[in-house]
C-alpha cells in the first residue's frame, strides 16, 4: 500500500471527513463508518447476476454527507501471483509491475492495476492485480455523488489481522455462496492461496458426510507437507477454521483428528464472514495492498477558465489597491513637501536678518583694548594670589611655635649659638658638653609638635680655639 493513501486518510480524519468502509462479497456488501451515519445500511444483498456496483452506487445516493469511501474486495474480484523482485525502487512498482505480469496473465498490460509486497525470506513478490476499469468504475462513482474514492483493498490482508496475536498460521475460510479458501500467513501477511474445489458445503452438523470431511482434512494436509517444504525457516503450527453456516467449533475438533497441526476457531462469535470483515475493516491503516495507487487518482485542475478569471481578478483589485494607496501617499508627500519649502525659505529669510545684525554688533576697538587691560590685571592679581599660597601654616603663625619647642626641650649640657629658620630648613648651631649628648637632644624633637618630623641632612661636630665641642644641624633640603 503506498504511503500516500495513509497520509490521505489521516488528513481527512483529522479534517474531521468521514470514512465508509464497504466490504464486497458474493451475496452482500457490509458498510461501516467512523460516525453514525442514519442513512447507510449494515448490509444490501447483491442480486444472482452479482453486479454489485449499481447497488454500491444507491447507497452512496442516499447519503447526505460526502464521505472518503474505502473498498475491500473479495478473492474473486482481484488475482495473485508471485514474480521475482525487480531491480527497481518500490515507488516505481505500482507502474512496472502490469508489465512484469505480461506473461503470467492474458489480460492487456494497460487493463490492469497492480501492488505487491516482499515474500519473507525470499527474493520474491506477492503481486495482486484487478481490472483497471472496475477502478475507474469506482472512481467515477464517487466522484459522480460528490464523493471520494479513498483507497481499494483486499480481503487476505484483513484476515490477517483477525487472528489476533497470531502472526504465523494457517487459516481455513468460506465466506456464504464460496468455496472453501485455505490460507498461509506470515508477520500477519498472506504468502500463500489456495482454492479448495470439490468438497461439499458443510463440513459439520447433522448434514455433514464423513466423506466430505476427510476430503477437506487430506486436501489441508497435503498443502501442509507442501508449505512445510517451501516456507524455509518459518514453521506452521496452527490452523484456524471460519466458515459461514458451519459450526466452526466442532470443525476444529474433527480436524484436528486428521491433520498434524492444531486446529481451533478463529473467533466465538457466530457471525458471518462479511459481518466479521467490516467490524476491523479500520485495522487496514498502513503497509497493505493497495489497489488504487496514486497515478489513477485524478488530478487537481488549477489552470480552469474559473480560476484564471478568479486570478485576474484577485491581481485587478490588488493593483487598484495598491494605485489608490500610492496616490494618496504620493498626494500626502506632496503637502508636505510644499510645507518644508514654505518653512525654508522663512528661516532662510530670517538668517539674512541675523546676519545683517550681526555685522551691526562688532566690538569697539577701545572696549577690546579695556578687556584686554582687564585681563591681565585678572592675571597678574591670580600670579599674587598664587605667590601667596605657597606660604603654609608656619609662615602664617610665625616662628614662635618653633621657638618655643626649642625652649621646652632646652638642657644644660647644649647650648644653641645660632638658628636660621624659614619655610623650607631648620639649621642650628651650638656647643654642648659632650658628644652623645647632641643625638639625644636631637632625639626629644619627636615630643615637640611644631619639631616632629624635622629631618636633618647633615650633622657636623668638632672642637672650636677654646677646646669646646661644637655642632652644626644641616636640615634637608625641602623639610620642614
Amino acid at each position: 500500500m503506498e504511503l500516500t493513501s495513509l497520509i490521505e486518510r489521516i488528513k481527512s480524519q483529522k479534517a474531521g471527513q468521514l470514512h465508509v468502509n464497504a466490504v464486497v462479497q458474493l451475496h452482500a456488501i457490509y458498510f461501516s463508518s467512523n460516525a453514525p451515519i442514519v442513512e447507510l445500511p449494515e448490509k444490501v444483498s447483491i442480486g444472482q447476476d452479482g453486479d454489485w456496483l449499481p447497488i454500491l452506487q444507491s447507497v452512496l445516493e442516499k447519503l447526505s454527507q460526502k464521505v472518503v469511501l474505502d473498498v475491500i474486495l473479495h478473492p474473486g474480484l482481484y488475482q495473485d501471483y508471485q514474480i521475482d523482485k525487480p531491480n527497481l525502487p518500490k515507488e516505481e512498482w505500482n507502474t512496472a509491475l502490469p508489465f512484469l505480469l505480461k506473461d503470467l496473465t492474458t489480460d492487456r498490460v494497460a487493463d490492469l492495476v497492480a501492488d505487491a509486497f516482499e515474500l519473507p525470506n525470499t527474493n520474491k513478490l506477492e503481486v495482486y492485480t484487478v481490472s483497471k476499469s472496475l477502478i475507474l468504475n469506482l472512481n467515477q462513482i464517487a466522484i459522480s455523488l460528490g464523493h471520494s474514492l479513498g483507497r481499494v483493498l483486499i480481503e487476505e490482508d484483513l484476515w490477517g489481522l483477525l487472528a489476533g496475536d497470531l502472526s504465523n498460521f494457517l487459516l481455513l475460510q468460506r465466506s456464504l455462496h464460496g468455496n472453501y479458501q485455505l490460507r498461509a500467513y506470515i508477520n500477519k501477511k498472506c504468502v500463500f492461496h489456495r482454492t479448495l474445489r470439490g468438497i461439499s458445503h458443510p463440513l459439520s452438523g447433522p448434514a455433514s458426510s464423513g466423506l466430505a470431511l476427510d476430503g477437506a482434512a487430506l486436501e489441508l494436509q497435503r498443502s501442509i507437507d507442501y508449505l512445510s517444504s517451501q516456507l524455509k525457516g518459518t514453521s506452521l503450527h496452527h490452523l484456524l477454521v471460519y466458515c459461514d453456516k458451519e459450526d466452526n467449533t466442532s470443525l476444529a475438533a474433527e480436524l484436528s483428528e486428521r491433520v498434524s497441526v492444531k486446529v481451533t476457531p478463529l473467533t466465538e462469535e457466530n457471525t458471518d464472514s462479511g459481518s466479521l470483515l467490516v467490524s476491523g475493516s479500520d485495522m487496514l491503516l498502513s503497509n497493505y495492498i493497495n489497489l488504487y495507487p496514486q497515478h489513477l487518482k485524478p488530478k487537481t485542475e488549477y489552470l480552469t477558465l474559473g480560476n484564471v478569471l478568479a486570478s485576474w481578478c484577485i491581481v485587478a483589485a490588488i493593483v487598484g489597491t495598491a494605485t489608490l494607496f500610492f496616490s494618496y501617499q504620493n498626494s500626502q508627500l506632496e503637502s508636505s513637501l510644499a510645507s518644508y519649502k514654505s518653512q525654508e525659505t522663512i528661516l532662510s529669510n530670517q538668517l539674512i536678518r541675523l546676519q545683517a545684525k550681526l555685522q551691526k554688533h562688532k566690538p569697539a576697538a577701545d572696549k577690546v583694548a579695556a578687556v584686554s587691560r582687564l585681563k591681565m590685571e585678572i592675571q597678574s592679581k591670580k600670579d599674587s594670589l598664587k605667590a601667596v599660597g605657597e606660604y603654609d601654616e608656619s609662615q602664617q603663625l610665625g616662628y614662635s611655635g618653633v621657638m618655643k619647642s626649642l625652649a621646652e626641650i632646652g638642657r644644660d649640657d647644649i647650648s644653641l649659638s645660632s638658628i636660621v629658620m624659614d619655610s623650607r630648613k631648620l639649621d642650628i648651631t651650638g656647643l654642648a658638653r659632650s658628644a652623645d649628648s647632641i643625638p639625644s637632644w636631637i632625639n626629644q624633637f619627636k615630643s615637640e609638635l611644631n619639631l616632629v618630623g624635622r629631618t636633618f641632612e647633615k650633622l657636623k661636630i668638632s672642637r672650636n680655639d677654646q677646646k669646646l665641642i661644637s655642632f652644626e644641624l644641616k636640615s634637608k633640603e625641602g623639610g620642614n
